[in-house]
């Protein structure tokens, strides 16, 4: 496999993970916002002030400046806001972390602390034995 065809490969797969993560937060925002969206209707229950300053229409403004955060789809109009997205926040820490290992400053001692722990959690005496699992 060639160098190109591997950054093929990761670049594919990179888009995949962010797609993923994205979809995460999308999901988690809608479960966070369903319980809150009722109290709001509630609170505006008894609200007599113009609708632009009620609870619920605060929620929804709230809600289109996260989709353009998150921005699931890669709309270019989150990019022309000039808005932090998903996107940006994963480059940096990719830049980082990258930047990191190649100048050394990701230390050996964390890599190897990372190794023995999944060392450790895999190690064959970690392995239940089917046969004497109670369950």
């Amino acid at each position: 496999m060639t160098k190109e065809e591997k950054q093929n490969i990761w670049e594919k797969t990179r888009e995949l993970l962010l797609f993923q993560l994205k979809l995460f937060a999308d999901a988690a925002r809608d479960l966070l916002l369903s319980p809150v969206a009722i109290v709001c209707y509630i609170l505006d229950l008894s609200h007599d002030g113009p609708k632009k300053e009620s609870h619920f229409e605060k929620l929804m403004a709230f809600g289109r400046r996260t989709d353009h955060h998150i921005n699931l789809f890669k709309h270019s109009r989150s990019y022309k806001k000039g808005m932090m997205t998903v996107d940006d926040a994963a480059k940096v820490v990719e830049d980082t972390l990258v930047n990191e290992l190649k100048t050394g400053e990701l230390t050996e001692k964390s890599l190897n602390a990372v190794k023995d722990a999944l060392g450790k959690r895999f190690a064959p005496e970690n392995k239940k034995d089917p046969k004497s699992d109670p369950q």
